[in-house]
Formats: C-alpha cells, structure tokens, sequence
C-alpha cells in the first residue's frame, strides 16, 4: 500500500488580501490598487507581504516601474481570480436568483456610442428594470477589461482575443459621411482617388492612425491619405466636426445612424466602407452568467440591429428613390473662418 504525503497545511487566506493581489497584477502597482480599495499604500503593501508570507511564495517581482508576476505567482493568481469568480456568483445566487435582474451593472463604452446611441436605449432598459442600478464606464481609451472596474464593454471590431466571452450585437461597418454643407462648397468626390484633395477628419482610435483610412473598394482594400486639419481621439468630436462642416469622417454606421437619416450628414461614395467593424458585448470574467449580463444582451442585440439595418446602402438607397426620408434640419451659419480650406498638408 503507497501512502501519499498530505500537502502542507496552509493558514487561512484572507478575501482581501486575494482580490487585492489580483488588482495589483492587472494594475502593475500596489498604490493604484490599494485607491480603489481606499487603503493606505502601505497597508496593501503589508497585506501582500503578508499573503506572500502565508504561501511561502513570492508572487510579485519588483522593480522601480511596476510590479509583474512572477510565473508561480501568474499560476496561483489566475486559480485565484476563477475560485473567486465562483464563490462570487454562489454568493449572488444565494441572495438573488438567476431570474432575478438587480444588483450594479457596470457597463464600459466609447464616447459617441455611449452618448448617442446607448443613452436612450439604456434609460429604456433601467425602467424595466428598477431594482438595477447602472455604473457607465465611457471613454475612447481602449484597454483590457480585466483592468477596468466593468463588468462588460460593449466594442467595436473582432474580439481581441480567443479566450474573451463575447456575444455579437450587430453587424457594422465604418463608412464616410459629410454634412450637405461641406458637399457643396468642395464639391462631392466621386471616386476613392479624389478623397486625397478632400479635407478629412482623423479619428485616432487605439493604435489605429486617423489620418489614414483603410477602406474596402470592390472587395479590395485601399489606403487613402485625405488632407486634414482636425484630429482627435473621440469619435463624438470627429462626428461634431462632420456636422458642422469640416470635412469627410470615417465613422461607424451605428453612430451616425440619426444623422444619416434626417439628411444631417449624407454618405459619400457609397459602396465604400472599412473592413467589417461589428458591435460586440464583451464580458468580464464570471460575469456572462449573471441575470443582469444577459437581460442586457437580451435588451441590446435586437435594437441595435434594427438601427444598423435601417442604414444599409440598400435602406439609404430605398429612401433616397422613395423620398421618405426626413427633411435635413437647417443648422446655423457658421463663421467665415470655420469654413475656409486649409492648405495641402
């Protein structure tokens, strides 16, 4: 008979300290995680001490800029984070059922998308749902999810990665579009070429630059450098700047939906868009179970999809032969100086 030999006893590991760690590792810095929890730096700094003391580990390597894992301690840390994520949800489970849609639901998305299109729809969702309280996330800054105090982020693009839990919201593209205003004082380009004396609107998104735009033309993809004046990295401001007649954007079709269908932008060369840029909600670790997680895609998938079908180029071009379309709204003069074009870059 083979007798095994027990594993050494461990004391009792303290919650905190745990999820603590976890915030230190997808942070990089016991200050920025300790923030969160309100705790002094030097009190997270003991309670990983500490945590490091009961495991007879070190789960950290030190250096003046950042703290990474070291490999025993990314092993440990990544059981950690999915006991964690279990004991979580049967704790949820205990005190609401998974029928039950209430809780906080942080939710992540851009800045045009979460204004615009997301704002109404979500005030709709919140008085299904009263007992839900909502904890909006919006910036342009995209990052990892594990680093962002959200439960799900709703992104434009493919999954960035085959291990993220996603479930699609609506097919997507991005497309050009200029206000009438700007269309007739320079004119409307009528082939991919003539976008090059045009006046674009850059739109820095990750690591994507603005001022070059990738688009699909007859099944081929062609780089196109317009001349610019305005860059940002906010896609509220790039569609702003459309409006008031700064030049041609590159914009995704879920955000200029309205504006597209009350004539305050129009598309130009139609035909051509980017790559497919599809809508995806991405969810946080143990997070896609949750009554509120899935009532939400529940909620989102079929409006969203409505809005991305109400301006395909077939739906444009039906209005535009029907003449249903809304009549554009007159926007303000603006001054002189607005509307000059700049001097080739």
């Amino acid at each position: 008979m083979v007798r095994r030999s027990a594993l050494p006893a461990l004391p009792p590991l303290e919650l905190p300290s745990l999820r603590l760690a976890l915030r230190v590792a997808e942070l990089g810095s016991v200050a920025a995680a300790a923030r969160e929890v309100d705790w002094l730096p030097a009190t997270a700094t003991a309670a990983i001490r500490r945590l490091e003391a009961q495991l007879g580990a070190t789960l950290f390597t030190r250096s003046t800029r950042a703290l990474k894992p070291t490999p025993e301690g990314q092993l440990f840390l990544e059981r950690t984070r999915h006991a964690l994520a279990l004991l979580d949800q049967g704790t949820a489970e205990l005190h609401a059922p998974l029928s039950q849609v209430r809780g906080t639901l942080r939710l992540a998305v851009s800045v045009d998308l979460g204004l615009t299109v997301l704002r109404p729809l979500l005030d709709e969702f919140l008085a299904a749902h009263p007992a839900l309280q909502l904890d909006m996330q919006v910036s342009d800054r995209l990052s990892d999810i594990g680093r962002e105090p959200a439960d799900a982020a709703l992104r434009y693009g493919p999954p960035a990665s085959g291990e993220q839990i996603v479930r699609p919201m609506a097919d997507n593209t991005a497309v050009l579009v200029a206000s009438p205003a700007y269309l007739a004082r320079a004119g409307t380009p009528r082939s991919v070429a003539e976008l090059s004396t045009h006046t674009g609107i850059a739109l820095r998104l990750a690591s994507r630059p603005g001022q070059l735009w990738s688009l699909r033309v007859h099944g081929d993809t062609v780089q196109v450098q317009p001349r610019w004046q305005r860059a940002a990295d906010n896609g509220l401001l790039a569609r702003l700047w459309a409006l008031d007649g700064h030049g041609i954007a590159l914009k995704s079709r879920l955000d200029v939906a309205d504006d597209l269908l009350a004539g305050r932008l129009v598309r130009v060369l139609p035909g051509v868009q980017s790559a497919d840029y599809p809508l995806h909600l991405v969810f946080a670790r143990g997070t896609h179970l949750s009554a509120r997680m899935r009532a939400l895609a529940d909620f989102l998938r079929p409006r969203l999809q409505a809005r991305a079908a109400s301006v395909t180029d077939e739906a444009l071009a039906r209005l535009a032969v029907d003449g249903a379309g809304p009549a554009p709204r007159r926007r303000p003069p603006q001054p002189r100086a607005a509307t000059a074009r700049p001097a080739s870059a």
